[in-house]
């Protein structure tokens, strides 16, 4: 029996970045889509795909009022990078339609492949976002303490080397670091370093970073 996703919006995961890292679900449902919601770049990996094309940019609080208008004559499906419920505007979606007028399609995040590329089991790991928020150094301080390993996603302002510098000026030294640029890209690169020498790396773009304790101590 097909699917009803009548006088919902899907919200589809694109995973980190790769287009085969899409599930055929979501390529079926975005295929299907009358408005089709997404950055530039998300929507860029779907040329072919008949349907109006709506950039978000950062106007959020407009734009889910708008998908919530749009989605009771029409399919709206919203492309979101990684997975929908990882840190991403989606629980605005679900806050302003309620969880019944929403499809979640789960994609995978950039921070699963992180820990996948690390070779590291991420079911005992705690996760924070630097993404834009320059005001959790307290809150990722607390979590590296208390936790023996930390997925951070970062921006161009929030880079390795600063989160390096500023944990170890909070006293925090006997850590590993991986540093995951351009995941599932071509250009993949997974570094393995110290907060010492993480210090000094020039690093551009946004990066996944794992924080491990090499001494297995909660302090």
């Amino acid at each position: 029996m097909a699917e009803s996703h009548k006088d919902k919006v899907i919200i589809v995961g694109c995973g980190p970045g790769l287009k085969s890292y899409i599930s055929p679900k979501a390529l079926y449902n975005i295929k299907k889509a009358r408005i089709l919601v997404g950055s530039r770049r998300l929507l860029k990996l779907f040329p072919g795909v008949d349907a109006e094309k709506v950039v978000l940019e950062k106007n959020y609080g407009v734009l889910v009022q708008k998908i919530a208008e749009w989605s009771r004559s029409k399919q709206v499906v919203v492309l979101v990078s990684g997975d929908p419920c990882f840190f991403s505007y989606t629980r605005m979606i679900v806050r302003k339609m309620g969880r019944e007028r929403c499809t979640i399609i789960p994609g995978i995040s950039s921070m699963q492949l992180a820990f996948a590329a690390a070779g590291e089991s991420w079911d005992d790991a705690c996760f924070i976002s630097l993404h834009g928020r320059n005001d959790k150094y307290e809150q990722l301080v607390k979590k590296v303490r208390e936790y023996n390993k930390v997925g951070i996603l970062t921006d161009h302002k929030n880079t390795p080397a600063v989160i390096a510098r500023h944990l170890i000026k909070q006293g925090i030294q006997k850590r590993q670091m991986f540093i995951c640029k351009n995941l599932s890209l071509p250009e993949e690169s997974i570094h393995e370093t110290d907060l010492a020498s993480a210090t000094n790396m020039n690093t551009s773009g946004s990066a996944v970073v794992i924080i491990k304790n090499t001494n297995h101590e909660i302090r």
